[in-house]
């Protein structure tokens, strides 16, 4: 059997996105003075989550019976994250939230149509696949897209009122395999898929995350928008493209609504915050 072709990726924030629920019966038969002082602690928690030294992280509320909070972390490394769950573990807010769900990832790009150009580059000067030389110029191609995509591996959480988040894989089915295609026809699909999500552009903004060997899917996807059908419009468009109608599988959808650390207690007194 002839092997196939892995692309390569080039990695930035480690990312991670947990849900926690309320326990609102507990919650609620705390003193006022108790609730307050557990309230501006974890204001102040929030604070320093959301601008660390390096990464930052987003809250959002979330929209129905999944859980109520979902909170985002990019971070550089994972002891960043690991440290991120500790400290929150330490709050007294703690005890009154259960954990619903979580997923880690790691921000992604993928390199089909870029590998295929500096292979043809590599070829064209001479270079022999398989040789030291050509290995050596293969790796120096590659830390210089990683320079030049810099903004892309490492942003900022997107701004954007709403966030939707859910994770996917490829099929590995008898009759669609994404994984036993040649990488050429992989890479006409990507190229179709990217078009569709194209049309979307200044209106949402993704961010696409690899979970190959840490989380029970492969990608995480995260979508940011001021106006949350944009997430209903782009993903039942992209159901239509090839990439996604033959060979992808989708997990389960999560929709928050964005707070600032100040309104933790507007939250967790039952009230909306303003936009």
């Amino acid at each position: 059997m002839t092997q196939v072709e892995a692309p390569e990726t080039i990695e930035g924030w480690y990312v991670q996105h947990d849900i926690y629920t309320v326990q609102w019966t507990a919650w609620r038969t705390l003193a006022p003075e108790k609730r307050e002082r557990i309230i501006e602690d974890s204001a102040a928690w929030l604070r320093e989550q959301a601008e660390p030294e390096q990464g930052s992280s987003a809250f959002f509320s979330l929209v129905g019976q999944k859980g109520d909070l979902l909170l985002t972390h990019f971070r550089s490394h994972l002891e960043a994250l690991n440290q991120v769950k500790l400290g929150l573990r330490q709050l007294d807010l703690f005890a009154y939230l259960q954990p619903s769900y979580g997923y880690l990832s790691v921000i992604e790009l993928g390199m089909y149509e870029l590998i295929g150009a500096v292979q043809r580059k590599l070829s064209a000067a001479g270079l022999e696949v398989g040789t030291e030389a050509y290995e050596a110029a293969y790796q120096r191609e590659l830390q210089q897209q990683k320079e030049a995509m810099r903004d892309q591996l490492f942003p900022p959480i997107p701004p954007g009122r709403y966030q939707c988040f859910y994770p996917m894989s490829k099929k590995r089915g008898e009759t669609h395999n994404w994984y036993a295609l040649p990488m050429e026809e992989r890479r006409q699909l990507m190229r179709g898929h990217g078009m569709v999500g194209r049309k979307y552009a200044g209106r949402v903004k993704q961010i696409v995350s690899g979970s190959v060997g840490f989380d029970d899917w492969e990608w995480g996807v995260s979508l940011f928008a001021d106006d949350p059908l944009v997430f209903k419009k782009l993903v039942y468009d992209m159901r239509f493209d090839a990439a996604s109608s033959l060979y992808a599988l989708f997990g389960e959808f999560f929709v928050g609504i964005r707070f600032e650390p100040a309104d933790i207690g507007l939250l967790l007194s039952g009230q909306q915050p303003q936009a």
